[in-house]
């Protein structure tokens, strides 16, 4: 009996080793959005106490096992999928704190964009035409120093260290074969993994270019077996093989000339597959979490019986909790000590390093690194790309940060303009040299000639990196504005309007940086204005001679600017606000066009005035694909009237909400002061495909009447207008298409149609 006793004890404690000692591997395939299946995989078997010792992915894939490997439970990795910094780092954009508009310039209507090498012209141009990713990688450089950084300085680069062993698969496409990572930077190990060729730019590791692992490697089975030897393995497919590439599917085609067949299979005695066939879900369709998220976990639920007879072992989930909380508690605090650079000379080198700026004991935090990156990001034009990494210095128990900077050649040449149906023909050159040193500086000419506008302007900024930041910018300008007779609909004829404008002068500009979404702006300038015009609608063009009225002014001006609107035409997010005054003193001299025995005054009128002005353009975020446009504009000037009723109009206040009216010359929305207001509701179908319907009213406080070819005030708020404008807008990277249908409540039946192609941006004024 004792003896009996003891064979049972032996086969006991053999059959329970060899339970506890079975280990599980779980592989992740690549498939965009649609591995959100992955997360309620590990949620069901997490919930039913199944063990997952090891993990293996490609592409999003590597993400979510990555997530996993360093302790994040599928909560966690829901709340991050959720989160709008996941959000922003495929979409690229910035949050709207870190936009540093203080070094920004205005923007151009630029669409190609020439870089040049003085130093060596002849061998290397580049030429930003259409961007180089789908995804802007702004963003994710230094989300994935965020999100990975702490695990990697926790397991020391090896990823058998992790909370759970983990290892992802690249591509090295120049040598045509897969890369295993199992140690190093885990974030570089995740972004390669997942970078599709044109959707995610590819980065530089050991000198290899590595793009998305799918391309040799979508399901790797074989990565698990060789490296790990688990008992069993879990393997989820939510990819398949490219199959033949429909027309107009552009990323399809991509996969079908890239991907190369992989094996998505388990062996029945080795494995337990889930396969998942979507045919609807986009590589991006991260908003979708639900739906994947729950067709993963009723999956396997559907098979948890069948899975708990194949793995025996269980792991307590509350006791997971724990052990996983402990793992995440050993993660060093992100502290930034010394700065690292590549590829820069010294001076730039000092000058990168006023960004970050530290504490007394000579540490900056994550927060601090943010700012000074972004700052460095959103203003610099001399540098094309910051790569930042954490390199732990176990010693001192803090972060060493590590830039890898890439710089841009130092000269600029940019073309691009407007080509529309209602006559704003532009036709735009530019070419800005730039030099970064202990100090940034730059000089740029930029000319537009068209129909309606012509520009030229000369401008050099420095840029000084004291303890608060101050640029100084000169600019000098001469342009002309002709108010061309606009095509209308539904109308008899055309109206003619034949006005021009000519501006020259040069102003001082002195700015500092004003929280981190603007600027304050002192401005000192003096320029020459000169408005030509008729004063009767009654014309004869063979011996008429338009009037003209030239002033010469001098006036300085302190302003508060920022600009945070995600386009320079028809944008959907973001807010453009600007307060600011003026104060001139000028001399007016007026010339009468056609001689006029009766007329002997030798007219001459100097005054000074102070100008107001408010403007804000915002953009609520509604839906996905809803967005409401909000603006608003409030003028005031205390400017006497000049020579007479229409000199008077020429020099007013404008409202001018829209890219017609800005061409437009119509006094009933123009005055001395005056309050305008607007919504812009908007539908986005897609990235590209947008319709907008602005509807805007314009109250002058005072409205100015003519009498006798005089000005003089109305009565206060006796006048109301307003304009609306149906628009059909293509937005493509060097551009945006637009359709056009507005109309204005004055002149009466005053309709217009059309179409325009590119940017339709003009250069700075001296009164604006």
């Amino acid at each position: 009996m004792i003896y009996i006793h003891r064979i049972l004890v032996i086969f006991f404690c053999l059959f329970f080793s060899t339970v506890s000692a079975q280990k599980v591997g779980l592989v992740l395939s690549g498939g965009g959005a649609k591995g959100l299946t992955h997360i309620g995989i590990i949620r069901a078997l997490e919930e039913n106490n199944i063990p997952i010792d090891y993990v293996t992915g490609t592409s999003m894939g590597a993400i979510i096992g990555s997530l996993y490997a360093m302790g994040y439970s599928p909560d966690d990795m829901e709340k991050l999928i959720r989160s709008e910094d996941f959000k922003r780092w495929y979409s690229g954009g910035i949050q709207e704190k870190y936009i540093y508009y203080f070094k920004r310039n205005p923007p151009t209507p630029e669409f190609i964009n020439i870089r040049v090498s003085l130093k060596n012209p002849l061998h290397k141009v580049k030429t930003q035409f259409l961007p180089s990713s789908v995804v802007d990688p702004l963003q994710m450089n230094l989300a994935f120093v965020e999100l990975f950084g702490q695990a990697t300085a926790l397991c020391r680069g090896n990823f058998d260290k992790l909370f759970v062993p983990f290892r992802c698969v690249a591509s090295d496409v120049y040598n045509k074969r897969p890369i295993i990572f199992k140690e190093g930077d885990l974030g570089d190990a995740v972004r390669a993994s997942m970078s599709f060729p044109g959707m995610f730019k590819p980065i530089e590791i050991d000198s290899v270019l590595a793009y998305d692992g799918g391309i040799y490697n979508n399901f790797p089975v074989n990565v698990m077996t060789e490296n790990f030897h688990p008992d069993i393995i879990i393997g989820s497919v939510v990819s398949s093989n490219p199959g033949k590439p429909q027309e107009g599917d552009i990323i399809g085609q991509l996969e079908s000339m890239i991907m190369q067949k992989t094996d998505y299979s388990v062996p029945d005695s080795t494995g337990i597959l889930m396969t998942f066939k979507y045919d609807d879900v986009s590589l991006m369709d991260f908003n979708r979490f639900d739906e994947l998220h729950d067709i993963g976990y009723e999956r396997t639920m559907e098979l948890m019986d069948s899975i708990k007879n194949r793995i025996p072992r269980r792991m307590d989930y509350r006791l997971l909790e724990k052990e996983r909380m402990a793992f995440k508690k050993k993660m060093p605090e992100f502290r930034f000590r010394n700065i690292i650079i590549h590829g820069a000379n010294d001076q730039q080198k000092k000058y990168i390093r006023k960004e970050f700026h530290s504490e007394e004991d000579g540490t900056f935090s994550l927060e601090e690194l943010r700012k000074g990156y972004f700052r460095l990001m959103s203003s610099d034009n001399m540098i094309s790309e910051i790569i930042p990494h954490a390199v732990y210095n176990p010693y001192e128990n803090d972060f060493n940060l590590d830039l890898k900077v890439r710089m841009k050649d130092d000269l600029s040449l940019r073309v691009g303009g407007n080509v529309g149906s209602n006559g704003a023909n532009q036709v735009y050159v530019g070419a800005t040299y730039h030099n970064l040193n202990n100090f940034s500086k730059e000089f740029s000419l930029d000319g537009q000639l068209g129909q309606i506008y012509n520009n030229l302007q000369l401008a050099g900024r420095i840029d000084l990196p004291t303890r608060l930041p101050t640029s100084y910018r000169l600019v000098a300008s001469l342009s002309t504005f002709d108010y061309l007779k606009q095509e209308k609909l539904l109308s008899k004829g055309n109206t003619p309007i034949f006005n021009k404008q000519k501006e020259e002068f040069v102003k001082l500009f002195v700015s500092m940086p004003f929280l981190s979404r603007q600027k304050a702006e002192f401005g000192i300038g003096v320029g020459q204005l000169e408005d030509q015009y008729f004063q009767t609608n009654v014309i004869d063009f063979t011996s008429d001679i338009r009037d003209v009225s030239k002033y010469s002014i001098f006036g300085g001006s302190v302003a508060l600017d920022g600009n945070t609107l995600n386009s320079r035409q028809f944008a959907t997010s973001g807010r453009r606000e600007r307060l600011a005054a003026h104060i001139y003193t000028g001399v007016e001299r007026y010339y009468p066009g056609n001689e006029d025995p009766a007329y002997t005054e030798n007219y001459k009128y100097i005054q000074s005035w102070l100008q107001i002005a408010y403007e804000l353009e915002k953009y609520h975020t509604l839906t996905p694909h809803f967005s409401l446009g909000t603006y608003l504009k409030a003028y005031y000037s205390s400017r006497n009237f000049s020579h007479n009723y229409r000199a008077t109009m020429m020099q007013a206040g404008e409202f001018a909400p829209t890219a017609h009216s800005r061409i437009t010359y119509n006094e009933a929305f123009r005055a001395n002061q005056f309050v305008g207001a607007g919504v812009c509701p908007i539908y986005m179908f897609n990235s590209v495909l947008q319709v907008r319907l602005g509807m805007y009213g314009f109250a002058p406080i005072f409205p100015i009447r003519e009498e006798s070819n005089k000005a003089s005030y109305g009565k206060v708020f006796s006048q109301f207008e307003y304009m609306g404008e149906l628009d059909l807008v293509v937005k493509l990277p060097f551009g945006s298409i637009c359709a056009y249908l507005n109309h204005y409540s004055s002149p009466s039946k005053n309709w217009n149609l059309g179409l325009t192609l590119g940017w339709q941006i003009f250069g700075s004024r001296f009164m604006e």
